[in-house]
């Protein structure tokens, strides 16, 4: 942690959004983004819930809002107690004044002596020494005044050992809140997912069934399940902020280990009477608005693949096409305003009997498969899981 990665997290949750915090604090959006998921590290939890170019705040970043902004406005009374808060937030951005740095100095401040202080904390004078004064640079003030007897502190000097453990102690805070949400990283298995389609489709019996067995089984040990777009779960696979996840991406990048554990063949799906019709189905789906889960998702991307063997590139761009991540508002659009929409067969099941379903040639299936990172923790978690699904049966597929 660093103080430039503090403040600049505190003004995305109190802007919700990067963009605007970018534009606040003067920096740009790709710094603004690092220096949230750096900070996303440390607590342990997801901040942001990003969706295209823009983001909403998670629960989590509301739970823990209050104490960042308080340790970040500390910060900004450490650093830069001579500015005003626009400036001051400015300037604190861009302070890459490490955690680990200031407690050296406290120590320095502590024992009186920065040689002893080096002694204290295992590491050499000359290396302390730069560090102090690379601290005192970015600060742009002076904090020690050395004698032959030992060093005192300056105003800006005490200022940081007054501030600094206070700010530690609300850092410590939000650790201990994520530590109490998910109860320790190293034992609880968190498991993400596509996104269910419903109460009744796969993946929702999926992990409820999962959930019950894991309950029986496995007391001592918790299970977090969430859900999200692929490109979430990619990417909190990577943070590390899951340990396994269930894709329905058929582009797997190869540093994960994958199981595939079933498939779902596409079909047109629509309002009954609309689908009854005699109407060939490429006349349908060139006729009708079509309401599509979003190219976030592998839903959303096996959809599109269907559709470039269908249509051409003219029929495409011709079409009335709507994007988006809630099966619920897809289904409304079906049923009330005429729109059809591509899903797998097994879903039917999980909308409203008023829908009906169309099998698509050529055939494209969507694989649902369980990937992990390739270390021994997150292996044990994978044979854990697929021992217990072995007993799990997807929904039959239609017709059949």
């Amino acid at each position: 942690m660093d103080i430039a990665t503090l403040v600049m997290t505190h003004v995305v949750l109190d802007c919700s959004s990067i963009r605007e915090a970018a534009r606040r604090l003067q920096r740009p959006p790709a710094t603004i983004s690092a220096a949230v998921k750096r900070f996303e590290r440390i607590v342990a939890v997801p901040l942001l819930q990003r969706a295209g170019s823009s983001s909403l705040l998670t629960l989590e970043a509301r739970r823990v809002e209050k104490e960042v902004a308080t340790a970040a406005g500390l910060a900004m009374r450490m650093i830069s107690p001579k500015l005003a808060a626009p400036a001051a937030e400015r300037f604190c951005a861009q302070a890459m004044i490490s955690m680990t740095a200031l407690r050296r100095f406290l120590t320095v401040a502590e024992v009186g002596s920065v040689r002893r202080a080096a002694r204290a904390i295992e590491l050499g004078q000359p290396q302390l020494t730069q560090q102090i004064a690379r601290m005192e640079s970015a600060i742009g003030a002076t904090l020690l005044r050395r004698s032959p007897s030992g060093v005192t502190l300056t105003a800006a000097g005490r200022t940081i050992v007054a501030l600094l453990p206070e700010i530690e102690d609300r850092l410590r805070r939000v650790s201990r809140k994520a530590d109490e949400r998910f109860r320790s990283s190293s034992t609880t298995v968190r498991l993400a997912t596509a996104i269910p389609l419903g109460h009744d489709s796969n993946i929702a019996r999926l992990m409820a069934f999962l959930a019950a067995n894991w309950q029986s089984q496995r007391r001592k040990q918790p299970l977090f399940l969430t859900s999200g777009t692929a490109e979430e779960l990619f990417a909190g696979l990577k943070d590390k902020r899951f340990d396994l996840a269930l894709v329905d991406s058929e582009t797997i990048p190869e540093d994960f280990a994958a199981r595939p554990l079933f498939t779902s063949r596409l079909a047109l799906v629509g309002a009954r009477d609309l689908l009854a019709r005699p109407t060939a189905t490429i006349d349908l789906v060139r006729d009708h608005p079509l309401a599509l889960p979003s190219r976030r998702t592998g839903l959303g991307q096996a959809a599109h693949r269907l559709l470039a063997q269908l249509l051409g590139p003219d029929d495409i761009d011709a079409l009335t096409l709507v994007e988006m991540d809630s099966i619920p508002v897809i289904a409304n659009l079906m049923i009330d305003f005429g729109f059809l929409s591509i899903l797998p067969e097994s879903a039917l099941s999980a909308l409203d009997t008023a829908l009906a379903t169309r099998r698509l040639e050529p055939a494209v299936e969507l694989t649902l498969s369980l990937i992990w990172s390739r270390t021994d923790a997150a292996h044990r978690a994978a044979r854990q899981i697929l021992n217990m699904l072995r007993d799990f049966q997807p929904a039959p597929r239609a017709g059949r």
